[in-house]
């Protein structure tokens, strides 16, 4: 995991050396964005272990202020079970709806481009369902959990709009789940 956050971050440093500098005004700047990401999620869940592969949207109200920015952004994923559990008719699936408050780090910005580093903190409601077809037991529980995570990326904009490509990895306390992958996005700046 370390081997891949530091490739990460090496493909992204290059770039600001690129990254022509602009003089970043002394003011509040608001934006919205929504963005989707597909990831790789570690699960464990009751005696239930797998690896996964699920899907994630977020969208995003923030401000800026110089290299700086804070946003109060809803997180919503989703994660079924691997094949294999599927196919011996043993399925788990689990959706996630968080509430996190990010913040963001500008360390190379210019004119049309910006790379970021960022974290977040926040409550996770959480909803699964294992259903075994063989006994034709079923379980549902739903409830309150911590999130949080960090990620990496760039914007490229013009005028109002942004495009943002980047890289996150969350953590959700309960059902645990340790997910990582790429995202894409669009921003909007007031």
């Amino acid at each position: 995991m370390k081997k891949l956050l530091l490739g990460v971050f090496l493909c992204f440093v290059p770039l600001g050396a690129m990254a022509k500098y602009a003089p970043v005004p002394d003011q509040w700047n608001y934006y919205i964005s929504a963005n989707v990401g597909a990831f790789v999620s570690d699960v464990d869940i009751k005696d239930d272990s797998f690896l996964d592969f699920g899907g994630v949207t977020n969208f995003e109200f923030g401000g800026k202020y110089n290299k700086y920015r804070v946003a109060l952004a809803l997180q919503n994923r989703a994660e079924v079970s691997e094949l294999i559990q599927i196919l011996v008719g043993h399925t788990v699936s689990i959706e996630n709806m968080a509430l996190r408050l990010n913040g963001y780090y500008d360390y190379a910005s210019g004119e049309h481009l910006a790379l970021y580093v960022g974290a977040g903190l926040g409550i996770n409601r959480y909803d699964y369902t294992i259903q075994e077809r063989i006994t034709e037991r079923t379980e549902s529980k739903h409830g309150a959990s911590f999130t949080g995570g960090v990620n990496t990326g760039m914007i490229f904009s013009f005028w109002h709009l942004g495009i943002d490509l980047g890289f996150a990895i969350d953590y959700i306390s309960y059902p645990r789940i340790v997910s990582y992958g790429p995202t894409i996005g669009l921003r909007y700046n007031f």
